[in-house]
C-alpha cells in the first residue's frame, strides 16, 4: 500500500483547481469566438422607421368584368363589320339569305333592317329572280299501266333517289316521299293523272278561308296543298282575301296583279307559268298568281337563294308524260327543318323530272294533307294550318269511280 504525504496531498488540490481554472478560461474563450461570428443588423434609419409597411394588391371582380365586356364589345364590333362588309364567301352567302329571309316575310323584315344598312339590303334584294317567261308544258300523256313505278316501291324504303316512300296509294296512282335535304324536310306527291288536279276556293269569299282538311272534305279529294297567298295584316287574318287572281273551274276570283305570275293548268291539262293577263287567250281552266316561276323547258331559271331566303315552301311542277308534282318543305323550326330556298326546290323537282314549275304562297301557309290528315309539320301553331283562301286538289279516284 502506496502511502501519500500531507504535502503531496495538498499540491494534488492545486493541481486540480488549475485544471479548474483553464476549463472556464477555454470556455470563456470559446463563448467570445461565437460572439464575433455574429453579424450585427444594421442601423435603421429616422426614415425606415416612419415608412409603412406596403399592402399587397387586390385584384378587385368589377375590374376583371370590365375587360371582359370590354373584350366582348370588341369583338362584336368586329363580327359585326366582318358580317356586313366583308367579302368572305361564306359569310356573304348566309348574310344573304338572313336578309332575303327576313325580307319575304310580312312581319319580321326587321330582322334585316334593324341590323344591316339600308344600301345593303336594297343591294341584296334587288338580286331577286322573277322571270315572266310564258312556257306551255307539251305533255305527251302517260301509256305505262305503273307510270310511277309503285310496284317496285315499298314503304319505308328509299326509292332510286334515296327519299323514303311515306305512301304508296296504288289505287289512287299516288307516291309520296319523304324528302331530307341539308336545310329542310319535305313531302314530294306525285300524281300520275293531271286531269285530278283543280284549283278549289273558300266558300267564303272576301270573308275568310277554310282549312286544307276541309277542302278535301269538301272536294272528294285524296291529296291537298296550299295555293294563293292572301292579305294578311298582323299576320293573324282568316285567308278570306286572295293575293292576285285566281280562276276554278272557269269562274274567276281576285284581281290580276303584274307583280305575280300565272300558275295553272288548262283545258288539255297541261302546266302553264308565265307573266300573262288574259288567261283566256290560254285556255286556262284552274290557276293562281305568286311568284317566282322556277323551271321552264326542263331548265330552273332560280340560282341559290335568288333572293328569297330560306323559307318553308310549297311548289308545284309537271313532268313531259304529264305527272304532277307537288312539294311542301317545312321551315322556321330550327333542330327540324330551317328552310329551302328557290334552287332547292327545283333541283328535287327536276330530280323527278319536271319540265315546269312554278311557287305557290309558302311560310306560314304551307301545308300538305292526304286522307284526311296532314302531313307535314306547318310552322303555324294552328294544328289545322291557317285558313287558306284556295287549295290545289287532287281529286280521289274512288269518289269518281261512285260517281259513275
Amino acid at each position: 500500500m502506496v502511502e501519500i504525504s500531507d504535502e503531496e496531498i495538498v499540491d494534488l488540490d492545486h493541481l486540480a483547481d488549475g485544471l479548474s481554472e483553464v476549463k472556464k478560461y477555454k470556455s470563456r474563450d470559446k463563448a467570445k469566438k461565437s460572439k464575433s461570428k455574429e453579424i450585427a443588423p444594421p442601423p435603421i434609419t429616422p426614415e425606415q422607421a416612419t415608412k409603412k409597411p406596403k399592402k399587397k394588391r387586390k385584384v378587385k371582380f368589377w375590374s376583371v368584368a370590365i375587360l371582359l365586356l370590354a373584350i366582348a364589345i370588341l369583338m362584336s364590333v368586329i363580327g359585326y363589320v366582318t358580317v356586313v362588309y366583308g367579302n368572305i364567301p361564306f359569310v356573304v352567302k348566309w348574310r344573304n339569305i338572313w336578309i332575303e329571309t327576313a325580307m319575304t316575310t310580312d312581319q319580321h323584315k326587321w330582322l334585316a333592317t334593324a341590323f344591316f344598312p339600308d344600301r345593303l339590303v336594297d343591294e341584296v334584294m334587288s338580286q331577286q329572280v322573277d322571270v315572266k317567261d310564258i312556257f306551255v308544258n307539251d305533255i305527251y300523256g302517260n301509256e305505262s299501266e305503273d307510270a310511277l313505278g309503285q310496284e317496285k316501291l315499298v314503304v319505308g324504303e328509299p326509292d332510286e333517289y334515296g327519299n323514303i316512300v311515306f305512301v304508296n296509294d296504288k289505287e289512287e296512282d299516288i307516291v309520296i316521299l319523304e324528302v331530307k335535304k341539308s336545310t329542310f324536310v319535305g313531302k314530294l306527291v306525285i300524281i300520275e293523272d293531271p286531269s285530278r288536279v283543280s284549283l278549289r276556293v273558300t266558300d267564303y269569299k272576301n270573308s275568310r278561308g277554310e282549312f286544307i282538311c276541309d277542302y278535301l272534305e269538301k272536294e272528294n279529294g285524296i291529296v291537298g296543298i296550299n295555293a294563293s297567298g292572301f292579305h294578311d295584316p298582323g299576320g293573324t287574318s282568316m285567308g278570306g282575301v286572295v293575293t292576285g287572281q285566281c280562276v276554278s273551274g272557269g269562274e274567276y276570283w281576285g284581281t290580276y296583279n303584274s307583280k305575280y305570275t300565272l300558275l295553272g293548268f288548262d283545258e288539255n291539262d297541261r302546266l302553264v307559268v308565265g307573266g300573262m293577263e288574259n288567261w283566256q287567250d290560254y285556255n286556262i281552266r284552274d290557276g293562281m298568281q305568286y311568284r317566282p316561276t322556277l323551271i321552264i323547258d326542263g331548265k330552273k331559271v332560280v340560282e341559290d337563294s335568288a333572293g328569297w331566303g330560306l323559307q318553308p315552301r310549297t311548289v308545284v311542277g309537271q313532268c313531259k308524260n304529264g305527272v304532277v308534282l307537288f312539294l311542301v318543305a317545312d321551315g322556321r323550326q330550327p333542330g327540324y327543318s330551317l328552310g329551302a330556298t328557290m334552287e332547292d326546290c327545283a333541283d328535287v323537282l327536276l330530280q323527278y323530272g319536271a319540265v315546269t314549275a312554278g311557287a305557290c304562297d309558302g311560310g306560314s301557309s304551307s301545308v300538305i294533307a292526304y286522307d284526311g290528315e296532314i302531313i307535314n309539320e306547318p310552322s303555324t301553331n294552328m294544328p289545322t294550318g291557317r285558313y287558306l283562301p284556295n287549295a290545289w286538289i287532287v281529286e280521289s279516284k274512288k269518289s269518281a269511280d261512285n260517281e259513275n
